[in-house]
């Protein structure tokens, strides 16, 4: 698994106009938490913390984050983003981890192969994106793969349909449903629900103004 070494430095800025002024500088302001050991303000640059976002692992990707010289194995745990500029990254959690220990970690699921029930005309709907692994930090896997080729119509598949990497557990429960290939008729039945419920929410304030 690909490493990123990421130079952070000590943050005393701690106050709003502080902090504005640091990020005009183009750092970020974070924290370094974990493996019980004191938690640390920092800030990193807001490149780096797109490299790492930006790299096949994303958000597990392993890093090396050097502070004062001093290098520490860590994952970015949590990203707060700007409200109103999306990729405009406002504050960082990085967790220290140990290489040695397993850790639990968000994977997406990417499906392989064309479902039977799509070719007969059928509606794939993906209702989980990732799950949950519990691994050691240099085993977690870009992604996990699920084969849908044989899915007919009317059929599902869940968590208990993957295969995961040696060593490693799904903590996600089992049962819960991945993938499903909807009937048409069925889609579009689904369809006109969510459109009529989202009639009566609209029509509900003006029926209470009425009242009024």
């Amino acid at each position: 698994m690909e490493r990123l070494l990421i130079q952070a430095q000590p943050r005393t800025a701690t106050t709003k106009g502080q902090l504005k002024t640091l990020r005009r500088q183009g750092m970020v302001p974070g924290v370094l938490y974990g493996q019980k050991e004191a938690t640390k303000a920092i800030a990193v640059e807001g490149k780096d913390l797109h490299s790492i976002l930006n790299s096949p692992a994303g958000m597990n990707t392993i890093i090396d984050l050097t502070v004062n010289g001093e290098k520490t194995p860590a994952i970015l745990k949590d990203l707060d983003r700007d409200i109103l500029i999306s990729d405009r990254i406002i504050h960082a959690d990085f967790m220290r981890i140990s290489l040695h220990d397993k850790l639990e970690v968000q994977v997406p699921v990417v499906f392989t192969g064309e479902s039977e029930g799509v070719k007969a005309g059928g509606i794939l709907q993906q209702t989980l994106r990732e799950v949950t692994l519990k691994c050691l930090p240099t085993s977690i896997p870009e992604h996990l793969e699920l084969d849908i080729s044989s899915l007919a119509l009317g059929e599902s598949l869940s968590v208990a349909d993957l295969q995961v990497p040696e060593g490693a557990e799904i903590v996600t429960d089992p049962a819960e449903v991945i993938v499903t290939v909807l009937a048409p008729r069925a889609e579009e039945a689904a369809e006109e629900a969510e459109g009529e419920t989202a009639e009566t929410a609209e029509e509900e304030p003006a029926a209470t103004e009425a009242e009024e």
